[in-house]
C-alpha cells in the first residue's frame, strides 16, 4: 500500500516498509538505533541532528530527501537546535 508523505517531495511516494537512511548518516545518531529511524515517521528529530551536527553531504542528503519545507519547520519548531545553528539556517533560508 503506497501512501504520499507531506513532508516528502510530492513526486515521492513510500510504501510500508519504512525508507532507510544512509549508513553515512549513523554518526549523527549514536545514542539512538539507528537501524529504526525513519525519514517518515521521524522527520523532525533527523532534520535538527543534521542541521546542528551534520556535514554539507549530510544536509544535502537532507535537502533532497525532504526538502526545504523540512528545514524551515525543523528551524521553526525545533528547541534542540543551538543559537549558531538557528542564525544559520535563518539567514540561510531568509536571506
Amino acid at each position: 500500500m503506497k501512501k504520499t508523505s507531506p513532508l516528502l517531495p510530492a513526486n515521492t511516494t513510500t510504501t510500508s516498509k519504512k525508507p532507510s537512511l544512509p549508513t553515512s548518516l549513523s554518526k549523527y545518531f549514536w545514542d539512538c538505533r539507528f537501524e529504526e529511524l525513519s525519514l517518515e515517521k521521524n522527520d523532525l528529530f533527523i532534520a535538527s541532528r543534521i542541521l546542528n551536527f551534520g556535514d554539507w553531504k549530510a544536509v544535502s542528503w537532507l535537502q533532497s530527501h525532504g526538502g526545504k519545507a523540512l528545514i524551515q519547520m525543523t528551524v521553526k519548531n525545533r528547541r534542540d537546535l543551538n543559537a549558531k545553528t538557528i542564525n544559520f539556517w535563518n539567514m540561510m533560508l531568509h536571506g
